[in-house]
């Protein structure tokens, strides 16, 4: 059945904004499913942010067999997607066990033009678990790699962590309210640095100090899936201005908010 989110009323008790609303204990129990993945199921999206505006059309297309396990592929109408967690869900491989939303694949980087292409490894990362406590880490991803770029040694250490939110009543977006609403957040954390030549000695250099550079909540109605994504980057780079001759070839400091809101959707029998 398709269901368009204008014309779709669910009454409810207790409307929220996208604020927030009263949370509830997660039940061990919680046997609701937060992301269908039947066979032709899919979901449309308005992203938005600053500078722009963009639709993603998720849909499922069938499975694929990974060292003994069957994951669901999903892909989009458009060439390339334009929200980070439609990216995320499509470019990868998930699967739904005992309740869990499951990944694998990669993460990708941070989404601002000129910053380093970072590939973290999503080996069955668990993206939600309905029956966590609230705040429950069910990731911590951890690495570093080395990138050349303008002949400048780039040294990148990343920790990526999942944490499962809170269990909402409801929850109100721009176009809907939904009953039933589980919330789990990514953080991306960086640290960058890089070495220079100073009369024969190497150096360190800090050029981005530990900082959540990337910050993505996330919200999955029950049998619906995503119906909300809030994506913010915040970062500022050290001030190396006093080196001389030392330019580093990155964005100085970046601060923006990005947005994916569910506007109609199709759950296949």
């Amino acid at each position: 059945m398709k269901y368009s989110l204008l014309s779709l009323t669910i009454l409810t008790l207790g409307l929220i904004s996208c604020g927030g609303d009263d949370t509830t204990t997660p039940s061990s129990n919680n046997s609701a499913t937060y992301f269908p993945l039947s066979l032709n199921s899919s979901w449309s999206y308005t992203n938005e942010s600053e500078d722009q505006t963009s639709q993603d059309n998720m849909f499922v297309f069938g499975t694929q067999q990974e060292n003994g396990v069957q994951y669901t592929n999903l892909d989009t109408q458009e060439l390339n997607s334009g929200g980070f967690m439609v990216g995320l869900l499509t470019q990868n491989l998930v699967r739904n066990e005992n309740g869990k939303l499951i990944v694998n694949g990669a993460l990708g980087g941070v989404p601002v033009e000129g910053f380093p292409d970072i590939s973290i490894p999503l080996n069955n990362a668990v993206l939600f678990d309905p029956n966590a406590l609230n705040g429950t880490q069910l990731n911590i991803i951890s690495g570093s790699f080395e990138e050349i770029i303008m002949d400048f040694p780039i040294i990148i250490e990343y920790t990526s962590i999942t944490t499962q939110e809170q269990v909402l009543p409801s929850y109100t977006t721009d176009t809907q309210t939904y009953t039933d609403v589980i919330q789990s957040n990514i953080v991306l954390n960086l640290e960058i640095s890089t070495e220079v030549q100073v009369g024969g000695t190497t150096l360190s250099l800090p050029i981005l100090s530990s900082q959540d550079v990337l910050v993505v909540e996330n919200y999955y109605a029950a049998n619906i899936g995503l119906v909300y994504s809030k994506e913010t980057v915040d970062y500022a780079l050290e001030d190396l201005s006093g080196i001389p001759g030392l330019e580093i070839p990155l964005p100085e400091q970046n601060t923006s908010i990005s947005t994916a809101t569910l506007t109609s959707f199709e759950i296949a029998n």
